[in-house]
């Protein structure tokens, strides 16, 4: 009895226990609640929204536009992040407002789409934990080293689309802890010496979109020696100074592209050994020689795309044992050395070859020096057939988009495939077995093909519509009445017999087990046609002969004497040597021919009964 009354007795104080716990619960929720209720109801303008982003920290965003000045002494002073910016039709016309001195607690600082001329003296002093300054898209002409003044824990500087023309030597000096500096699509024609003085934490420089002509050595002297990205598309310039990149130690990503590069030579990638990307692309190269990029043997990536490569050394590539991808599109490629690849066979995993014009057999010897290729690109190659044993037998994706394709046997298709872009051909159907052999595929493209909605092409992917998105969303080419309508939306009584005008398919297609039905068709209309065609010309013979039997009956008669008269004188078939001559002795031009009814033959002489 003991024991249970102590048992009972534990039982309830649990339990109590546990009624206490709930209730602390409970005042612990509802105390969070009610801070987060007074944090939330912080003053926030009235044009502008607020809100903690995914780190807790307090956002004020004004994007509505049409500001001409920016509602600081509403906002709250611990703000962590204002962005204002403004929509195309409703731009900001804004000046920098000292007041923004206020928000030590600043850590990203967003103005575009402003307007705003110029930054003021020491704008930003005091502002410590400003680690973001974003003042792209405004019309900023001239930075001033004061402006940056007091901004020394600064990691990032976007001044992108301004009118910046010039920048003095040491604009960037008190940004000491700086590691991002972007000043693309501005006005900069000249980079000088020292311009980018005690920027010696600069990590990623990129100055794209201006016409530079050249780069300065001078400018990254003894100033950019951690410097890993270097970004310069569309400068305008028509050479590579090698002395640049001597200043540049560890640079792993050079983007170059767009530029008027004709020549390269070895010695321009010297001094690159720890690079990793190198961006070529449209520029106006016509070749590639001989152990063209030996120097910079840790490179990973090439882009030569929208070049004007005609001939490339099979040496070329000789020392990239690390290359992984290889761009080479839409240059002038037709007749390649088949060996150019065979340095880089054992690592190279992509390789873009679209935009080029070489032929199938070339093709097929130079992808057999890659059997690890894992990402080929074909796209407006010319192809207009595709050989069994054309692609590596690893590969996962292929792209085949802008080609003359109308048919591709099913195991031409590597059966590893993942991805699949059969977009921009000339495909009017698709058969089931190459369906079945590309049904593992998760992501293919089939778009902007002409696609026949009639029985002998698309009956295959009619019956797979409710299983795949893909062809459900594809949109019929031909027939006219069904122009423009997805095949998700079709059903088989819609659909009518192919004819001429819109077979596009090849022979190939009614050889294959699917459409023995549609062959027994054919033959049975081919019956039909024979039959109609045989009654007409016996018609035609039938009327023919009852109209010379009643040319005949006029002239029975005289008819019937002159047989007589040929076999009783039957010398008259042979000529002098007794062979057989149709020339009747008749003289048709001296016999009159009179063709009398019966009723006037019947009004000259009576017929008598019985006579």
């Amino acid at each position: 009895m003991n024991l249970n009354k102590q048992f009972q007795t534990n039982n309830q104080f649990r339990m109590a226990t546990r009624h206490v716990f709930k209730l602390l619960l409970v005042l612990t929720i509802n105390l969070i609640l009610t801070w987060k209720c007074s944090s939330s109801a912080t003053p926030c303008p009235t044009v502008c929204s607020c809100f903690l982003d995914t780190r807790g920290r307090k956002v004020v965003s004004c994007n509505q536009g049409g500001l001409t000045t920016i509602p600081f002494r509403e906002m709250e002073s611990k703000t962590e992040i204002i962005n204002v910016s403004a929509p195309e039709y409703n731009l900001n016309t804004l000046t920098m407002d000292p007041t923004i001195q206020d928000f030590q607690y600043l850590e990203e600082l967003h103005i575009t789409r402003s307007n705003v001329p110029e930054l003021g003296v020491h704008l930003f002093w005091n502002l410590k934990k400003l680690n973001v300054l974003y003042l792209s898209q405004n019309n900023i002409t001239q930075p001033l080293d004061v402006s940056f003044r007091g901004l020394s824990n600064l990691k990032e500087l976007y001044l992108d689309d301004n009118r910046i023309h010039s920048l003095p030597s040491g604009t960037f000096r008190y940004l000491s802890s700086l590691k991002i500096l972007s000043l693309q699509r501005n006005r900069i024609h000249e980079m000088m010496p020292r311009m980018f003085e005690e920027l010696g934490k600069l990590q990623v420089l990129k100055l794209s979109g201006n016409y530079l002509r050249e780069l300065n050595p001078e400018s990254f002297k003894d100033v950019l020696q951690d410097l890993r990205v270097l970004e310069c598309q569309g400068c305008s310039l028509n050479k590579i100074n090698s002395h640049v990149y001597g200043y540049l130690p560890h640079l792993t990503h050079l983007d170059l592209g767009y530029n008027e590069l004709e020549l390269l030579l070895p010695e321009d990638f010297s001094n690159l050994t720890n690079l990793k990307y190198l961006g070529l692309e449209g520029n106006k190269i016509s070749v590639l020689k001989d152990e063209q990029f030996v120097y910079a043997n840790g490179l990973r990536k090439i882009s030569l795309t929208k070049n004007r490569i005609t001939s490339i050394s099979p040496t070329a590539f000789n020392n990239l044992k690390n290359l992984t991808e290889l761009d080479l599109s839409y240059n002038k490629l037709e007749h390649v050395d088949v060996t150019i690849l065979q340095p880089i066979s054992k690592n190279l995993q992509k390789l873009s070859l679209s935009g080029n014009h070489i032929g199938v057999a070339h093709l097929k010897i130079l992808l057999r020096t890659v059997p690890t290729l894992r990402n080929l690109q074909l796209a407006e190659a010319g192809l207009t057939d595709v050989p069994v044993d054309l692609f590596p037998s690893k590969l996962s994706v292929l792209s085949l988009s802008g080609n003359f394709l109308t048919f591709i046997i099913p195991e031409a298709i590597p059966a590893t495939l993942l991805e699949l872009d059969l977009s921009r051909n000339r495909f009017s159907g698709l058969t089931e077995s190459f369906l079945q052999r590309i049904e593992y595929v998760i992501r293919l493209n089939l778009d902007k093909n002409l696609w026949a909605c009639n029985l002998c092409h698309i009956m295959p992917m009619l019956e797979r519509v409710n299983v795949s998105n893909v062809l459900g969303d594809l949109k019929c080419k031909h027939p006219y009445r069904l122009e423009g309508r997805f095949l998700g939306e079709l059903h088989t009584s819609d659909l009518g017999w192919c004819n001429s005008p819109e077979f596009s398919g090849g022979a190939n297609y009614f050889l294959t087990d699917s459409n023995d039905d549609k062959i027994g068709v054919i033959a049975a209309t081919a019956s039909i046609l024979l039959l109609l065609l045989t009654g007409i010309v016996m018609l035609s013979a039938f009327c023919y002969t009852r109209r010379h039997a009643a040319k005949y009956y006029t002239n029975e008669e005289k008819r019937t004497a002159e047989t007589e008269a040929i076999f009783d004188n039957q010398s008259a078939l042979f000529g002098d040597e007794k062979e057989l001559s149709f020339k009747f002795p008749m003289d048709y031009s001296q016999t009159k021919i009179t063709i009398a009814t019966i009723d006037e033959e019947l009004k000259k002489e009576p017929i008598i009964n019985g006579a």
